[in-house]
C-alpha cells in the first residue's frame, strides 16, 4: 500500500514536467514488470529525501507538513522558479545540443509556448549556431497563430485566410489590401501582423500602413485604439511594435508628438548608415518622415511637418526620380520650403528636368517670389525643345542626293516630334494637377504649335486642354480647339477609322457639341445679345447626350436646367431621359450585385461604385429619389480606396451636391471642404463650395430672423 501510494503522489508531483515526460512515466507504472522495479526505487528515494515528501499530496487533500530535517533547514521564504521567458531562453539553447533526444524535447516544448515563445525564436534565428537557427525558422513558420480572430469584419477574414502559408511577396499584397480597405477595417488585422508575422520588412509594412490611417478625433475612440494597441503590443520592442507604441502614446495624448518620434527616426537613420538591415533603407525612413508630416498638417501643425521634413531632407537620393516624387509630395502638402530647399541642393538635376523646375517656380511663387517663379518657368518649358523639321528647300537638296536617306530622316523627325510631344503632355497634366493652369496652357498649346491632328499626341493635347476649358467655363476656347479634329472626322471617314483605334470617336463628338452647347448658352448670358430660340442649344446638346448617353450625365444637368418658356414639350422629354438613363444605371447596379461572388474583388468595387456615384450625380443634380441618391453616395465613398485620392476626391463631391439636395446645407459644406482637401485645385469644386456656403449662410440668416 505505502508503494501505490507513492507511485500516485510521484503522479502528482511529475504532472509539472512535460507531457511527453508524464505519458513514458504513467506506462512505466502501469506495466507490472517494469513497476516492481521502479517501486523500490522510488521507496529508497523517499528514504533518503530525494522525493520531497510535501509534494506528494493525494488528489483532493492538502499536502502533509514538511518533515523536520536535522541537517537541511528549509526556508520559510517560497521559492521562485524560472519565469518563461528564462525556460525559453533555455529551451532554445538546448536546440544546439550535441543530443538528439534534447534537442527534440526542447523543439517540442516551444511549440507548445505557442505564440509566447515567438519573439525569442525570432531573436533566435540571427544566431551564429546553424542547427539552431534552421530550428528557430521552422518553428516560426509551423507555429499556429490565429492571424484572423471573430471579430473581424468577413472582408478582412477573407483577406487573412491561410495567411501564414502564403510567400513573402503575396503576404505583402494582402497587407496592402487590409490598408486599403475603407473605414479602417483592417486596422486590428494590420496591428497583429506588425506584431507576429515573421518578417521585419512585412512588419513594418503593417506598421507604417497603421500610421497612415487618420485619428477619429474622438478622443474615447482614440484611447480604445491605443489600448488595443498596447494590448496587442504587449512588451515586444522590434522596430514596428515601437511604431505602434510611440502612435498609441500619440493617440493617447490627442496629438502628433515630435519629440517621442526623433529617436525612433535616429535608430532608422543608424541603421541605413551601419547597413546592418539591408530592408531598412533612406526610402523607408523617408516614407516614415512623410507619413509623419502629414498627421502634423492633418493636425494643422504646419511649421513641425516642414521642420520635420527639413531635418532629414538628406536622405533624400539625389536622382530625378527620387526627386520628383518627394518633391510632387511637397507641393500638394504645402511644404514648399522643403521645394526650395532640394532645389539649393541640387540645382543641376532641377536646370536639366521640366517637372522638377517647374516645381521651384511653384514653390518661389507661393513663397512670394514671383521675379524667379517667371524665370523658372520659362526655363523649364524651353528644356525640352521639339526637334526641327526640314524645310521644303532642304527637302529638294536631300531628294537630289538621295530620296531614301531624306525619307528616314523624315520618319525618324516625326517619331522624335510624337515622344517629345507625349513628355510636355505629361508635364501639363502634372501642372493642372496641382493648379497652374497657365503653365499647363502654355505646354499644351507649344504641343499644338508642334503636332497636328494627324499625330495621336496632337488630338490628346487638344482634348485634354479642351476639358481644362471646359472646367474654366472657357466653353468657347474649347470649341476652338476641337473644332478642326470633328470638321476632319464628319469629312474623312479614312481619318475617323484611323483615330478610332486610338480614342472613342464618338465620346470626342460629343464634348465638342455639349461645349458647343454651353457657348452657345454663355453668349446668350451676354447684355448685348439679341434674344432668340434655342433650337441651337437644345439640337446641340441633343446630339451631345446621343453619342454619349451613358458616360457624361452632365449633359442631362445642362438639358434639366435649361428653360425655354417657348417649348412646353422640352422639360417632359428630358425629365422622361433621366428617368430611364437613372433606371439603366439601377439595372446595373443590381447586376453588379449579382456577380459579387464570382466577380474580381478590386473590379468589383470599382464598377459598383462608379455607377453608385453616377446615379448620386444625376439624381441629386436634377429630381428622382433624393434619399437614395445619398445612400448610394455615401456606399460608393465606401467602396473607393484610400489610395484612390481622385476618386474619392470626386465621389465626395458627388456626395456633398446630394447633403445639399436634401436641404443639408451644413453637411453639404463640410462634405465638399473634404473633396477639396484632396483636389484643392479643381475650379469646378470651388463653385459648388461657394454655391453650397451662400445657401447655407442665407439658411442661417433665414433661421436667426424667425428666432427674432
Amino acid at each position: 500500500m505505502l508503494l501505490n501510494l507513492l507511485r500516485y503522489r510521484c503522479i502528482g508531483y511529475f504532472n509539472r514536467a512535460s507531457p511527453d515526460w508524464i505519458r513514458s512515466t504513467r506506462d512505466t507504472f502501469r506495466d507490472p514488470k517494469r513497476s516492481m522495479a521502479l517501486n523500490w526505487g522510488l521507496g529508497m528515494a523517499l528514504v533518503i529525501g530525494i522525493l520531497p515528501v510535501e509534494t506528494m499530496a493525494m488528489p483532493g487533500q492538502q499536502s502533509a507538513e514538511p518533515a523536520s530535517n536535522p541537517v537541511v533547514t528549509q526556508s520559510t521564504e517560497p521559492k521562485r522558479g524560472p519565469t518563461s521567458d528564462q525556460i525559453i531562453a533555455q529551451l532554445i539553447d538546448q536546440l544546439g545540443s550535441d543530443s538528439y533526444s534534447t534537442r527534440v524535447r526542447a523543439k517540442n516544448k516551444l511549440r507548445q509556448y505557442g505564440l509566447e515563445a515567438f519573439d525569442a525564436l525570432l531573436r533566435a534565428t540571427e544566431r551564429n549556431d546553424s542547427e539552431i537557427v534552421a530550428t528557430a525558422l521552422y518553428l516560426t513558420k509551423s507555429l499556429q497563430v490565429t492571424w484572423s480572430q471573430d471579430g473581424d469584419p468577413k472582408e478582412v477574414q477573407g483577406v487573412l485566410l491561410q495567411y501564414g502559408a502564403q510567400t513573402e511577396l503575396e503576404r505583402l499584397k494582402r497587407i496592402d489590401l487590409l490598408g486599403e480597405m475603407p473605414n479602417q477595417l483592417g486596422r486590428n488585422a494590420l496591428v497583429r501582423l506588425a506584431r507576429f508575422d515573421r518578417k521585419s520588412l512585412l512588419r513594418r509594412r503593417a506598421a507604417m500602413l497603421v500610421l497612415r490611417l487618420p485619428a477619429s478625433n474622438t478622443s474615447d475612440l482614440d484611447k480604445k485604439v491605443a489600448s488595443e494597441i498596447r494590448q496587442v503590443m504587449g512588451d515586444n520592442r522590434r522596430t514596428a511594435s515601437e511604431w505602434l507604441l510611440a502612435y498609441a502614446a500619440d493617440l493617447d495624448d490627442g496629438s502628433y508628438q515630435p519629440a517621442r518620434w526623433e529617436s525612433l527616426l535616429a535608430k532608422q537613420r543608424e541603421i541605413v548608415n551601419t547597413g546592418s538591415d539591408p530592408t531598412v533603407t533612406s526610402a523607408s525612413v523617408i516614407e516614415l518622415v512623410r507619413v509623419l508630416a502629414t498627421r502634423a498638417l492633418d493636425e494643422g501643425a504646419l511649421q513641425a511637418a516642414e521642420d520635420l521634413v527639413q531635418r532629414h531632407i538628406s536622405l533624400v537620393p539625389p536622382t530625378t526620380l527620387a526627386l520628383a516624387e518627394h518633391v510632387d509630395w511637397a507641393i500638394k502638402s504645402s511644404l514648399f520650403g522643403t521645394v526650395v530647399s532640394l532645389f539649393q541642393r541640387h540645382q543641376h538635376l532641377f536646370n536639366n528636368n521640366a517637372e522638377l523646375l517647374y516645381s521651384a517656380a511653384q514653390a518661389n511663387d507661393e513663397l512670394g517670389n514671383q521675379v524667379e517663379a517667371k524665370r523658372f518657368a520659362a526655363a523649364a518649358i524651353a528644356i525640352d525643345p521639339f526637334p526641327a523639321v526640314p524645310s521644303p528647300n532642304e527637302d529638294e537638296t536631300k531628294k537630289e542626293q538621295g530620296g531614301g536617306a531624306q525619307e528616314q530622316k523624315v520618319l525618324v523627325s516625326r517619331e522624335q516630334i510624337e515622344r517629345t510631344g507625349y513628355r510636355h503632355n505629361d508635364v501639363a497634366s502634372t501642372l493642372k494637377a496641382r493648379g497652374r493652369f497657365d503653365w499647363a496652357e502654355d505646354e499644351w498649346a507649344l504641343i499644338a504649335n508642334h503636332c497636328d491632328i494627324e499625330m495621336q499626341i496632337g488630338v490628346a493635347a487638344r482634348h485634354n486642354q479642351a476639358m481644362m476649358f471646359s472646367e474654366q467655363l472657357r466653353h468657347q476656347r474649347a470649341v476652338e480647339l476641337l473644332f478642326p479634329i470633328v470638321y476632319r472626322l464628319a469629312k474623312d471617314s479614312s481619318y475617323q477609322r484611323r483615330l478610332a483605334q486610338q480614342i472613342s470617336v464618338s465620346r470626342l463628338q460629343s464634348l465638342y457639341n455639349f461645349e458647343k452647347a454651353l457657348a452657345m448658352l454663355d453668349e446668350a448670358k451676354r447684355p448685348d445679345a439679341e434674344s432668340g430660340n434655342l433650337d441651337e442649344v437644345k439640337e446641340a446638346l441633343q446630339l451631345a447626350y446621343r453619342d454619349d448617353a451613358f458616360h457624361n450625365p452632365d449633359i442631362l444637368i445642362a438639358m434639366y436646367r435649361l428653360e425655354d418658356p417657348n417649348d412646353p414639350e422640352w422639360k417632359p422629354m428630358v425629365l422622361k431621359q433621366i428617368t430611364t438613363s437613372s433606371d439603366q444605371i439601377l439595372l446595373k447596379i443590381a447586376e453588379l450585385e449579382d456577380q459579387k461572388r464570382t466577380s474580381d474583388p478590386a473590379s468589383y468595387r470599382a464598377r459598383l461604385g462608379s455607377q453608385l456615384n453616377q446615379y448620386a450625380w444625376l439624381v441629386s443634380n436634377t429630381e428622382g429619389d433624393f434619399a437614395r441618391a445619398l445612400k448610394y453616395s455615401k456606399k460608393s465613398i465606401e467602396l473607393c480606396t484610400k489610395v484612390e485620392i481622385d476618386t474619392r476626391a470626386a465621389r465626395l463631391d458627388t456626395c456633398a451636391r446630394c447633403y445639399f439636395a436634401v436641404g443639408q446645407f451644413a453637411e453639404a459644406v463640410e462634405t465638399q471642404e473634404m473633396a477639396m482637401r484632396s483636389d484643392p485645385y479643381s475650379p469646378q469644386m470651388r463653385r459648388q463650395l461657394q454655391e453650397f456656403e451662400d445657401a447655407l449662410t442665407k439658411q442661417q440668416a433665414e433661421t436667426q430672423s424667425d428666432e427674432a
